[in-house]
């Protein structure tokens, strides 16, 4: 293993392919320091506890909570309230805090992420991710959770009354257990958390969601076939994988990688086990909204002896325990369900019965946690295994071709020719990239009617430097009198004069966005700064000292290291024509300016 990677961060690592990436990590690799992370206390003890006795040569530090959550990285020397991730939700400040982190502050789900604080607390060079990402975000079943909003709708329509507490809350619930908002918030917190530690390597063993079977796939956790929230897992599983490709195309990140088991894995023990589940049980009193019954998550199943019912037309499937008789053990207390089963650790508790089938052959067949874990071993290596998701979809993916580039050239020469018939220069419309696009190529418009080159820019006919305040006034008086400042305020694009104080403006301002309900933005210099930065064309001298300091870099490209002509100069941080090509000027800038840098890396 490189000498870098003294710190290795196991996530998920109590569970099945976890614990076995900590020890062949160790066993094979030896890094100084090894992390467990994990949802429970109890697991996570007990992992580090056999990694500890195993190898001691090895320091061991153990972490528990959710790393989908805000919180604070508890180590499992300290004893806190452990939550299953649905109780979490059933409080309401936690969905207030969860809906925010989804949907609107980003910079306080970054302060306040468990995952992001336990990243920037142990810094690992490298990260193993073995969470079932996929199951965790999609198992919420935002399919049931519409059902009870729309019947929820349906009654506040029929009473034309406002909503009831209740259906705000079950609209609440709905909103957080929407996966792609969820996946997205998760993956940028990630990435800028691991660009932000110089984290080396982020492995994910991630799942196909359907163990590699396709959607005739009959084991979809007890639903019905195809199961419409194993879709969704699976929709989710390889929309992480998209993103986690396009982390890996991002400049200054670490190397990204994924292993997608596409089988059965297993298993951790076979013994005579208690099965436990998500189990309705009787409540004590009537609950607020009259049930009888209760979710516990992780309770033995109960027996009951059964009674018989006649059919009539219609049927309440409804839970409840009146009338029913808790079946005796030989000691006369209430019997639980205990079976010989195979333990597969986070993929479920299998009888003997639905094992055989589900590792049959065609069927979705096995895969152990030790294979994967020597996959993930090797990859952390360096080596080449042919199992990486994201290597085979670059190696798959169409790239950009000769003749592209052949007919880019001749595309610009048309836009040009037709530039001069109609008198009309085509600048920006708005549309496209982030709203700095547009800003900087209306900015690098005027300044080209200006200045016509580069050097035009930095200095004028006699050699002599310019300055930002004569930049600033010149561009001043040419925008006013440019019937293209209709057309940039037209399409929502504010122009800040040179005072700072006055804009020309059109109906509409895409910057900030509108919004109907807080359409009333207070401004502040800092907020002006902010506003003009992301997408206001900026007449001000100091944004006019800004062009000039990018001017004179590209400037300095051009001969860069002396190759005159050598294609040693064809690069992205060269600028290389002597006039003002504003798409080009602007690409230069994504390219080699702006945080995070803006250009492909393959």
């Amino acid at each position: 293993m490189p000498a870098l990677d003294k710190t290795v961060l196991i996530l998920g690592g109590a569970g099945l392919v976890g614990i076995q990436c900590a020890k062949k990590i160790s066993r094979t690799l030896r890094p100084k320091r090894v992390v467990i992370a994990s949802l429970f206390r109890k697991e996570t003890r007990e992992a580090v506890t056999v990694l500890r006795r195993e190898f001691p040569y090895v320091d061991y530090a153990g972490y528990f909570g959710n790393l989908f959550v805000r919180g604070e990285p508890t180590p499992i020397e300290r004893r806190v309230p452990e939550p299953s991730p649905r109780e979490f939700l059933e409080r309401p400040e936690n969905r207030h805090a969860v809906f925010e982190d989804i949907f609107q502050d980003f910079e306080t789900a970054y302060r306040e992420s468990f995952l992001v604080r336990l990243l920037l607390r142990e810094e690992p060079d490298a990260v193993v991710d073995t969470v079932n990402t996929a199951t965790g975000i999609s198992y919420q079943d935002i399919f049931s959770s519409s059902f009870v909003v729309s019947r929820g709708l349906e009654e506040t329509r029929s009473r034309k009354e406002a909503i009831s507490e209740g259906f705000a809350v079950d609209l609440e619930k709905h909103l957080v257990s929407a996966a792609v908002p969820q996946l997205i918030s998760h993956v940028r917190l990630l990435h800028r958390a691991l660009t932000e530690i110089g984290c080396r390597i982020y492995l994910k063993v991630g799942t196909t969601g359907t163990g590699g079977m396709g959607l005739n796939v009959p084991y979809t956790h007890g639903e019905d076939k195809p199961s419409r929230t194993l879709m969704a897992k699976t929709a989710t599983a390889f929309a992480h994988s998209g993103l986690l490709f396009l982390m890996a195309r991002t400049p200054e990140c670490p190397i990204i990688k994924e292993i997608k088991p596409a089988a059965m894995i297993g298993y951790r023990e076979i013994g005579f086990t208690p099965v436990r589940g998500v189990q309705y049980r009787p409540m004590k009193g009537t609950g607020k909204g009259g049930e009888r019954v209760k979710l516990v998550p992780g309770e033995p199943y109960a027996l009951f002896e059964c009674r018989e019912q006649k059919l009539t037309d219609s049927l309440d499937n409804e839970p409840t325990f009146d009338g029913f008789e808790p079946r005796r053990g030989e000691d006369g207390k209430p019997a639980k369900l205990v079976l010989p089963c195979v333990n597969t650790g986070e993929n479920g508790i299998f009888t003997k019965g639905e094992f055989e089938a589900i590792t049959s052959l065609a069927q979705m067949e096995f895969v152990t946690p030790e294979e994967i874990a020597d996959l993930v071993t090797l990859e952390l290596q360096g080596s080449n295994t042919g199992r990486d998701v994201i290597s085979a979809i670059d190696s798959s993916i169409l790239s950009p071709s000769y003749k592209g580039g052949l007919i880019r050239g001749i595309a610009i020469e048309e836009l040009e020719k037709l530039e001069r018939e109609k008198g009309v220069p085509s600048v920006a419309i708005g549309q496209l990239g982030p709203p700095q696009l547009a800003k900087y190529l209306y900015e690098a418009h005027f300044l080209r009617e200006l200045y016509g080159s580069v050097e035009g820019v930095l200095t004028d006919e006699n050699g002599t430097a310019r300055k930002a305040a004569e930049i600033s006034e010149a561009m001043h008086e040419r925008v006013t009198k440019s019937p293209i400042r209709h057309t940039i305020t037209s399409i929502g694009i504010p122009i800040l004069l040179p005072d700072g104080k006055t804009i020309l403006r059109g109906p509409v301002i895409k910057i900030p966005p509108y919004n109907k309900k807080a359409h009333v933005v207070e401004l502040s210099a800092r907020r002006i700064d902010a506003f003009a930065k992301k997408g206001w064309v900026d007449l001000r001298p100091v944004h006019m000292g800004w062009w000039l300091d990018k001017f004179r870099k590209m400037h300095k490209t051009v001969f860069r290291h002396g190759a005159k002509w050598s294609s040693e100069r064809l690069d992205f941080r060269s600028y290389l024509a002597e006039e003002i090509r504003i798409g080009e000027v602007v690409a230069w800038i994504f390219n080699n300016e702006i945080e995070p840098k803006g250009h492909r890396i393959k």
